[in-house]
């Protein structure tokens, strides 16, 4: 069927008219069938409903007669008058009901899906009802606004599990406009993430052909010397990047390749490229989904998007994507900063006939979809786009990259246990926003409150969460989305406020504009915003918001002018009230920009700045929520670990001296520093943070010691710890990382002992899903209250020993002088190469081995070779040991001098274990890439083969080891074949 009209293309109020017209002279039902059917028959098929699919009198499964259905829609006519009184509601409530019951049993086992989608509609001439039903209790919302005085977006209501009735409601232009939208999505494919990556997933033709032509696009601009925006726009995510993900990516890049073969593309891909041309794909589809939603607004006057430009040419395709890259479609509709600072609209620039084919087919797969859907189904789109991403980027790519989106249960209940309440005059703030999961569930909470308010200011409390409830975040693809999930959670304001600035800004939590950081806070002096196009350097007089966006705003009217270096020094003065040397400094900007300008690598660098600033000028919150990026400090990218160092030592976090701080330092976590710098810069005194962080930071022994001191250490301002509740067991992100969550206020110390809860899945429950709500978790888990003091109540930053309170007083009559000391342990990894099996004990002394390949994540070949006895030894994982005894021995290669602390010379090697060492020789390339950049280094600066955390203590004869324990020596060591120590 092909779409004629939009719903708002139709006249509905001459539609009403007519209905209620010759339903004035109607008698009975078949009078208002007979008059009315006609009427309704041409609306829908003016919206291109095929409507020669309808059947009359259709029996259901158990053999009731239907008036008419289409498809999902059953449409059932009433006497005059029947829904104007409560027993013919009841009546009409219950027939509707039982028809879509029966209906549903042809499609078992998919019934309840059946339900979900299908419509009943019950009319008397006079007023109109709709039957729905849910899965799951929520609220539910119709289209259109039911009466006049209803000026919500989407009126709301309380469903419970199963049906739901709205109306009656009379026959009028909105009551009907709901019907048509209603009709049309029982007829078109929901707005789902499901359902669009059924069209747009990597397994389909759209999306196979689009990042295939745009990674063609990007790199042919890197080919060229020339600069260009596309290539100044990739360098800039590119240095991001290495701040999102960090430099340690080879195992990406190994999923990188697996990821093109899924979008059918040739081998020996690049994985930033690729991955650059996925986010851009990506961010279209969110662009376009966005603006077709603003025209779900009541008073809209936007024309459907993707109606529009699916027949276009080539040119005329592009000329209209340049006005949506602009932002003016969104700007027309009087949301400022949608596309503000975006990185992905480089694809024009790379334009051609394969780009354009590309672009038109996606628009053209779009129009398939029912827009309405985030209207009709709330529940449906709830995570529409962080769903849709995990669905267009491999699971396993996106892991090996670290990504892993906060589930919303998670959010919500951090949310609850951070205290916020959802009042839209208290300050919110996520540092680390992501996809704007904590944002959403903020804005929410905001919502239920207003509901329980008879009247609702909505202009008021719209400007409230505009100005109150903001996102940072340094990644440009999750602000896009972010922005986009702001404004669907917004939509009920919409209506009432104008204009609309998305407080979501791309910016750096940690490292905001700023010369330097020493004072604490953010110093009112010059500042320098750093890109990977140099430095801009701006007075301390433009740190306000309004003139950051003064000065940016100049900046696009001298570029559009083309304004000469003194032409806008002119400018300057007579806009901006600032001394000569200020605007000097600003007309340096200009022409920074400027220069760009000519060169062709403009079109963000303004905004970018802008948005830059927010950290300057937003001021301080009453909540900081949210899960900033854990990422170790060694995998940090060089520029970033340069340009942190300071704040690292600012915070006292680099606790550990001489070697105890190259181990250590190695084992710390971003989390940490961003917490700090989140206290710091953002939070109120007497202001909450709630974050999930790592649990190593409350349990490590150095790595750790700096941020449990809870205190600013240059201002001596106290942070108190309120609660923390260990998620390890739980695995909330269905991964390895040990999660746990925590909430502090700025101001008071830390007194101990520490309320702490401690998660455990019941036994039995498999994986917590992402999806599931927060009670399915509760009901899946134990919760423990216990609490938390430092294992040395000396040294108050030592280690958090968890426990009951009567536990922890035992443990207290217990310690004293510990006759061992712990130690980290051996760095034997990567297992598959220093972990073995032995397979036999020759006569001649040798051991046949075998590497443990299945011990490591890395992809390690498997050999069977006859080494030497002199450099193996035992030791039993701590998953092998059980009550009073292990499952088995595994054998490592220790190929370090535990007295030196280095590795043996490749001298020593060849001359005395030349087997052992031609056996290391296999795997030189994995040695010297390994993942812990500490290790690596020793190993690029000593002996290919080295290790790390090796002393005399590793081969005592029993004791723990690294993530073993040494158990009794083999038989070949008692005939002292043990290696030399010297």
């Amino acid at each position: 069927m092909t779409a004629k009209k939009e719903y708002w293309q139709i006249n509905t109020a001459r539609i009403a008219d007519e209905i209620l017209s010759v339903a004035s002279g109607a008698r009975t039902e078949e009078d208002i069938k007979m008059r009315v059917e006609p009427i309704l028959r041409k609306a829908f098929k003016d919206i291109g409903i095929d409507v020669d699919i309808v059947e009359y009198e259709k029996a259901t499964a158990l053999r009731a007669k239907m008036d008419a259905v289409y498809g999902y829609l059953i449409l059932e006519y009433k006497v005059p008058g029947k829904l104007a009184t409560g027993p013919g509601q009841r009546e009409a409530q219950k027939q509707l009901q039982r028809y879509l019951s029966e209906e549903a049993i042809h499609h078992r086992p998919q019934e309840k899906a059946f339900l979900e989608k299908a419509i009943g509609v019950s009319i008397d001439g006079q007023m109109i009802m709709f039957a729905r039903y849910t899965r799951i209790a929520r609220v539910i919302s119709t289209p259109v606004p039911m009466a006049p005085d209803q000026r919500e977006l989407f009126p709301e209501k309380s469903a419970q599990i199963g049906f739901h009735f709205l109306g009656p409601y009379p026959i009028t232009k909105d009551s009907l406009t709901n019907l048509l939208i209603f009709v049309r999505a029982a007829a078109r494919r929901p707005l789902t993430a499901k359902d669009l990556s059924d069209v747009f997933g990597p397994e389909h033709d759209i999306a196979r052909q689009a990042v295939s032509e745009i990674y063609s696009a990007v790199m042919r601009a890197q080919r060229l010397s020339a600069p260009s925006r596309v290539k100044a726009f990739f360098d800039e995510w590119d240095r991001i990047f290495g701040v999102v993900y960090g430099q340690e990516i080879e195992k990406a890049e190994k999923a990188a390749e697996e990821t093109a073969s899924l979008y059918q593309m040739p081998g020996g891909v690049r994985l930033k490229q690729l991955l650059f041309a996925i986010h851009t794909y990506y961010a279209f589809l969110m662009k376009i989904i966005s603006v077709e939603l603003l025209s779900m607004q009541k008073e809209s006057t936007f024309v459907s998007f993707v109606r529009e430009l699916g027949a276009l040419e080539d040119d005329p395709l592009k000329e209209r994507l340049m006005r949506l890259e602009s932002g003016a479609d969104f700007s027309d509709q009087g949301i400022e900063n949608f596309l503000e600072a975006d990185f992905f609209r480089w694809y024009l620039d790379g334009w051609n006939r394969p780009l354009a084919n590309a672009f038109r087919a996606i628009i053209r797969a779009l129009s398939s979809f029912e827009l309405a859907t985030p209207v009709l189904e709330p529940d449906w789109t709830r995570d529409l786009l962080k769903n849709l991403y995990e669905l267009i980027v491999p699971k396993k790519l996106r892991h090996d990259l670290g990504e892993f989106y906060t589930p919303d249960w998670l959010a919500g209940y951090l949310i609850e246990r951070s205290g916020y309440q959802g009042d839209p005059s208290v300050r919110f703030l996520d540092p680390a926003c992501g996809s704007g999961t904590f944002l959403v569930e903020a804005i929410n909470r905001v919502i239920q409150n207003l509901r329980l308010k008879r009247k609702i200011n909505w202009e008021k409390a719209g400007r409230l969460i505009l100005n109150n409830i903001v996102g940072f975040d340094l990644n440009p693809l999750a602000v896009l989305a972010a922005r986009t999930n702001y404004l669907i959670a917004f939509a009920p304001f919409i209506p009432f406020v104008r204009p609309i600035s998305i407080p979501v800004y791309l910016c750096d939590s940690v490292l905001a504009p700023t010369r330097a950081n020493c004072e604490g806070g953010l110093p009112f002096e010059d500042v320098v915003f750093s890109t990977s196009k140099g430095d801009f350097l701006f007075p301390s007089a433009v740190q306000e918001k309004e003139k950051i966006d003064q000065f940016t705003s100049l900046i696009e009217v001298g570029l559009r002018g083309k304004h000469s270096p003194e032409d806008f020094f002119n400018l300057l003065s007579k806009r901006l009230p600032l001394t000569e040397r200020d605007r000097r400094l600003l007309l340096r900007v200009y022409n920074q920009i400027k220069q760009l300008e000519e060169q062709g690598e403009n079109g963000i660098w303004a905004r970018y700045i802008k948005n830059a600033f927010a950290p300057v000028y937003l001021g301080r919150f009453d909540f900081v929520v949210g899960n900033p990026p854990w990422v170790r400090w060694g995998y940090l990218s060089d520029d970033y670990r340069k340009r942190t160092l300071d704040l690292w030592k600012r915070y006292g976090l680099f606790s550990l001296k001489g070697h105890e701080a190259r181990l250590g330092a190695g084992e710390k976590d971003f989390s940490m520093l961003f917490t700090y710098a989140a206290c710091d810069y953002y939070l109120q005194d007497r202001g909450k943070l709630a974050f999930l962080i790592t649990h190593e930071v409350f349990k490590s022994k150095g790595a750790g010691e700096g941020f449990r001191q809870f205190e600013l250490k240059e201002n001596r301002i106290p942070l108190r710890v309120l609660l923390m509740e260990d998620m390890v067991d739980l695995k909330p992100f269905q991964a390895a990382n040990k999660t746990s969550l925590f909430v502090l206020e700025k101001g008071q110390p830390t007194s101990y002992p520490v309320p702490v809860v401690i998660w455990r899945r019941i036994p039995g429950t498999g994986a917590i899903s992402p999806d599931w709500a927060l009670s399915e978790v509760l009901s899946h888990t134990h919760r423990a209250n216990v609490k938390a003091i430092p294992v040395h109540p000396a040294k108050i930053n030592s280690s958090w020993q968890t426990a009951t309170p009567a536990t922890l007083k035992g443990s207290e009559k217990m310690k004293g002088k510990n006759h061992y000391q712990a130690h980290l342990g051996a760095r034997v990894e990567p297992y598959g190469v220093f972990w073995l099996r032995i397979k036999d004990v020759r006569p001649d002394g040798l051991l046949v081995v075998e590497n443990m390949v299945e011990r490591g994540k890395r992809e390690i070949p498997s050999t069977s070779v006859a080494i030497e006895k002199n450099l193996v030894y035992p030791a039993i994982s701590g998953g092998d040991i059980i009550p009073f005894g292990v499952k088995g021995n595994v054998y490592i290669i220790i190929s370090q001098d535990p007295a030196k602390r280095l590795p043996y010379v490749e001298s020593w090697m060849t001359t005395h274990v030349p087997l052992t060492y031609a056996y290391l020789r296999k795997f030189k390339d994995v040695l010297l890439s390994r993942g812990s950049r500490v290790v690596r280094e020793l190993a690029q600066a000593t002996e290919f083969y080295a290790m790390y955390g090796i002393g005399p203590y590793t081969l005592e004869n029993t004791g723990w080891f690294g993530n073993g324990w040494l158990p009794k020596w083999p038989p070949w060591y008692y005939r002292g074949c043990a290696p030399p120590l010297a």
